[in-house]
């Protein structure tokens, strides 16, 4: 627990805040939802994802890469080789999670008019 300045304990650890925490950011929802569709190499993610620059890119799947959610792995075409970045088993179990908070988002946009 933690106190506050007005001595007020407050819940310092949040399993929800964890989660949020470890995918918040401008681009890294962007990121997840682009390579659940298959993995992509670095230029091909930034294509897909206009707007975001290669070194913001970069921090947002390196951060991304150091919680264990997506890899970096190396691939050999036609002699070749290439790096992808895509889901880590682990960071599959999140797929859920943000198909989740993507339903309710789009419920809360019906309902509020947010569109």
């Amino acid at each position: 627990m933690v106190t506050t300045d007005n001595g007020d304990a407050k819940l310092f650890h949040c399993p929800a805040l964890t989660t949020i925490k470890l995918v918040s950011g401008k681009w890294k929802t962007r990121i997840l939802w682009v390579l659940r569709e298959r993995p992509h190499g670095f230029n091909e993610l930034k294509r897909t994802l206009p707007g975001v620059s290669a070194k913001v890119l970069a921090e947002q799947a390196a951060e991304l890469e150091n919680a264990g959610l997506i890899e970096r792995r190396k691939v050999e075409i036609d002699g070749q080789t290439y790096s992808e970045i895509c889901y880590t088993k682990y960071g599959l179990s999140l797929v859920p999670v943000l198909d989740a908070l993507g339903e309710w988002g789009l419920e809360h946009q019906r309902i509020s008019g947010d569109e």
